[in-house]
């Protein structure tokens, strides 16, 4: 990291947004769970999200600090700042505004999405992370309760089967081997087949493949030569898994984000890092 001055710019970004989400989340109340018991069940086994769009609580004035404060992150530890990013505050930070961007912004309607920023300086891709990551805190806050209530340990899916979002990263369980998968979005874990690309479901072994440092085989970028995508996997010792902490192991394995980059393969989520 020493030796990449770029690299060391955008961990301590990721560090100060991450600051600000933990200290937002404070102030979001724990609510009871929309659904229990063998609800929970009932959706898994159908398919559906635990908590599918509209179904997250959104407090617009906490939403708004939320993103107010990651924009000023960005204004001060981008090399550049993103251009139209005031403009963009100004405009649509009124409550109608973003009510629309945050309902989009759930169902995953990229062309809603786009339309609503649409006429701004703003690259609709720099908002869609802004609103990500002010969000995440929300889907914390939400999601802990429901996804303790069911067996995410087999589930053959790439996305995640509480929110639907993808993952950021994932290690292999030391007890067992089982490969666990983090939501980039939510936070919650379950478990998928090892030799299973979660963005494009192949599993053809001939297009998958791994990279690693010299001096640290426990931390592997997977790449997928079916979709040009790749995750990263930390191989976790037994009984450490509760210590895994991803926005800590997402800054640790930097670098492997640029030696897959490198090898023209990208990052299979949206992050500070792609």
């Amino acid at each position: 990291m020493e030796a990449n001055p770029r690299l060391k710019g955008v961990v301590n970004l990721y560090r100060e947004i991450f600051s600000v989400q933990r200290k937002m989340s404070q102030r979001i109340p724990d609510r009871l769970p929309h659904i229990e018991g063998a609800q929970v069940s009932a959706r898994l086994v159908d398919g559906r999200l635990l908590l599918e769009p509209g179904e997250l609580e959104v407090d617009l004035g906490i939403l708004e600090e939320m993103l107010r404060e990651t924009a000023g992150v960005l204004k001060k530890r981008s090399e550049r700042p993103p251009a139209g990013l005031d403009e963009f505050l100004e405009r649509d930070l009124d409550e109608a505004g973003l009510k629309e961007l945050v309902e989009a912004y759930q169902e995953g309607d990229e062309e809603r999405f786009r339309s609503l920023v649409e006429g701004q300086a703003l690259d609709p891709a720099v908002a869609f992370l802004l609103l990500h990551v002010s969000l995440a805190p929300f889907y914390w806050k939400a999601v802990g309760s429901l996804a303790r209530q069911a067996d995410l340990d087999q589930v053959p899916r790439g996305t995640c089967p509480v929110c639907g979002d993808l993952p950021i990263m994932g290690f292999h369980r030391g007890e067992d081997g089982l490969r666990v998968l983090e939501c980039s979005r939510c936070g919650t874990r379950w478990g998928v087949p090892r030799m299973m690309c979660p963005f494009c479901l192949t599993t053809d072994q001939k297009k998958l493949h791994y990279i690693f440092p010299e001096k640290d085989r426990s931390r592997r970028a997977y790449l997928c030569d079916g979709c040009g995508r790749y995750i990263k996997i930390r191989i976790s010792p037994p009984g450490k898994e509760e210590e895994f902490v991803v926005p800590l192991e997402d800054m640790a394995t930097a670098h492997l984000d640029v030696a897959a980059e490198e090898k023209g393969y990208r990052r299979g989520c949206r992050t500070v890092f792609s």
